[in-house]
């Protein structure tokens, strides 16, 4: 019986179709899992710290389960490159207890092709995690900090807040606006100073004893001055005069927004912000490319984790799970020194955050060529 040359063609296509459909299967499984595994690791850690609240500072249990919710969504996204690790290792190494990856090289299945599919995967969930990062993580993360912003507003014991400086939008341009104290309890900023800019230029100035916040979003200026600068400086004295100040008492009790609970679209315009203003954007810079970096990593883990795979391991997942903890210490490894001398000027930001998968990507690269020959 003879094969047609058409035949001969369609044959390895539907070889291919059954692999892919075989490691996705394996692999996809054991995500679910991994990603699981070290998402609840994390969370009762998080639990923990909303406990300590609800102990020392009254925090409630709905506000708290809220929190709770809110924060579930980064912790998904940060374990991800874990997950597809340690799911790489598990599904690998099931199919090589089985004798399946044994049985597909003898077959002319070369271990390249199988790592293909493997780091296309590894790819998919780089961008899935990029999507769900700027997507829902975005939107949770904003919610618990109006949440955890609301019950700090609220708590009977919040001390008032010294210095405060912010910059706002303005008629004129942009405004530059000081307080020596904000006093939460009556909500009012003591010994206030707003300067008004036009192209970077003082135009107006504006001093005052104290204000105070009037619900609809306006703030009253008690017992202050106007400075009107021209040709020459024109001054007006006011008892009370009603200014649009882009700050609510909300905002002013809210920890600043850190870096980490920025989306990569925030870090990206506060970058561009702080060159403009002539400051050093490197704090931001390190955090653009380390989230960057990160959501690489699992690409970079799927690459390392198919030759430790490949050893029959008959202690089931205990031994892939050891694998994974040992691939992610040396990461970490590499990684905390690289941030710390980012941070700390020694190296460039880019470098600092993709040191790490260079390191392990090459080494998986070697691994995988040693174990394919």
């Amino acid at each position: 019986m003879t094969v047609s040359w058409a035949e001969r063609r369609r044959a390895p296509v539907f070889t291919v179709s059954l692999l892919d459909r075989l490691l996705s299967t394996e692999i996809g499984l054991s995500f679910g899992f991994a990603l699981g595994f070290f998402t609840t690791l994390l969370v009762m850690n998080h639990v923990f710290y909303l406990a300590r609240l609800a102990i020392n500072q009254g925090l409630p249990f709905g506000v708290a389960l809220e929190l709770f919710v809110y924060k579930v969504p980064y912790l998904v996204a940060f374990c991800a490159p874990m997950g597809v690790l340690l799911a790489t290792v598990l599904g690998i190494g099931r199919l090589t207890d089985n004798h399946e990856i044994a049985a597909l090289r003898v077959s002319g299945t070369s271990l390249y092709r199988i790592a293909a599919t493997v780091v296309a995967m590894g790819c998919a969930a780089a961008v899935g995690t990029l999507v769900f990062s700027e997507g829902v993580v975005k939107v949770a993360n904003d919610r618990y900090q109006k949440v955890f912003s609301d019950f700090a507003a609220g708590a009977a014991a919040l001390q008032p807040v010294q210095n405060i400086f912010f910059q706002g939008p303005s008629p004129e341009g942009s405004a530059l606006y000081h307080a020596q104290r904000y006093n939460p309890q009556t909500q009012t900023l003591e010994g206030v100073t707003v300067v008004y800019l036009v192209r970077g230029q003082e135009v107006r100035l504006v001093r005052a004893r104290e204000a105070t916040y009037r619900e609809g979003g306006a703030w009253t200026f008690h017992d202050g001055t106007i400075y009107v600068f021209g040709q020459s400086v024109v001054t007006t004295k006011f008892g009370a005069l009603d200014l649009n100040v882009p700050r609510t008492p909300q905002d002013l009790t809210a920890p600043p927004k850190q870096q980490s609970d920025m989306s990569l679209r925030e870090l990206s315009a506060e970058i561009a912000a702080a060159r403009r203003r002539g400051e050093d954007p490197r704090a931001y810079a390190v955090e653009f490319h380390n989230r960057i970096a990160a959501m690489a990593s699992c690409v970079v883990f799927a690459l390392v984790a198919i030759p430790l795979s490949l050893r029959p391991h008959r202690s089931g997942p205990s031994i892939g799970m050891g694998l994974s903890i040992l691939v992610l210490f040396a990461y970490y490894a590499i990684a905390i020194p690289a941030e710390l001398a980012s941070e700390g000027r020694v190296i460039a930001p880019v470098l600092g955050a993709w040191l790490p998968n260079a390191i392990i990507g090459v080494l998986g690269v070697l691994l995988l060529v040693r174990a394919a020959r």
